[in-house]
């Protein structure tokens, strides 16, 4: 998917939130002009997710990294963890509960620092209870008819907390489908809240299923960045689950049989799919277009 004008402003208007409380006023301008220069020369094949990692990596030079970032990631973890017994409970209630189980996985991305800001507890608590929040039937029966054939799937993770959801997500694709083999693909180093091989293995993802990552820092995936198991286990996939904005926007136009699982977080966004701010989408590589 290409850098958009709007995407650009975004990034740019974004780390000058994260910056307005310092004083310096010269070292805030340096940082901008470099911020402004990386995006201004930014070619074709970069997207949103990529310059956000880039973007990073500079702010990070000037002024280290944020470790509240890193507690607020544990904070989710821990409060996932928490509400699991009670989110199973409530999704083995439904007749189909590996639907139910999809729906909150992507209900759970809302946990996301770079989209949202101020992400709060229970704002997020109550999203679960919206009961006007349901996948389009069209698409989830594709995924069923699909899956039933299906021999590899890879589940692409997200964000923190979230990923607990992704866990009985999993849980459920397993018990319906026990000769489905399914790999998850988180990032392979910090990137804002998105979850890495730590978060996996705090959460019990990888008890359930193998885990390799995206091998950067990204918030999506970068074919030309991915170790060659990687690449090969994303060529071999009957099918793909990919779950947040980042992962559509660094994927789309792929190719691939990638069913994207996402809450619509940005003005563009919005626009382009013609939804309210924090809709949810449930939309197949094959059968969206822009």
């Amino acid at each position: 998917m290409l850098l958009f004008s709007k995407c650009m402003c975004c990034l740019a208007s974004q780390q000058e939130r994260l910056i307005e409380n310092f004083e310096d006023e010269e070292k805030k301008a340096s940082f901008m002009r470099e911020v402004m220069a990386l995006l201004g020369n930014s070619g074709p094949e970069h997207n949103a997710p990529w310059m956000s990692a880039l973007i990073t990596e500079i702010r990070e030079k000037y002024y280290g990294k944020d470790e509240k970032i890193a507690r607020m990631k544990r904070e989710f973890n821990q409060l996932l963890l928490q509400m699991e017994p009670e989110l199973v409970q409530e999704i083995q209630k439904k007749e189909d509960t590996r639907k139910e189980a999809i729906r909150f996985a992507r209900i759970g991305n809302y946990i996301d620092f770079s989209a949202v800001e101020n992400v709060t507890k229970e704002e997020f608590l109550e999203l679960f209870r919206n009961e006007k929040d349901c996948l389009d039937e069209k698409e989830y029966g594709h995924l069923c008819r699909e899956l039933e054939n299906a021999s590899n799937l890879v589940y692409i993770m997200d964000n923190c907390g979230e990923i607990v959801l992704d866990k009985i997500a999993i849980r459920e694709l397993k018990k319906a489908y026990p000769r489905l083999q399914i790999t998850a693909m988180v990032r392979g180093a910090d990137a804002i809240n998105d979850a890495t091989m730590e978060d996996a293995e705090m959460t019990g993802v990888t008890e359930e299923v193998p885990v390799i990552t995206n091998n950067s820092s990204i918030q999506g995936v970068i074919f030309s960045k991915l170790t060659r198991e990687a690449k090969e286990i994303l060529d071999g996939a009957d099918i793909i689950l990919a779950k947040g904005q980042g992962n559509f926007e660094s994927l789309y136009g792929c190719g691939k049989n990638i069913y994207y699982l996402f809450l619509c977080k940005c003005q563009l966004f919005s626009k382009r799919f013609g939804v309210e701010r924090f809709q949810g989408m449930f939309i197949n590589e094959k059968r969206v277009s822009l």
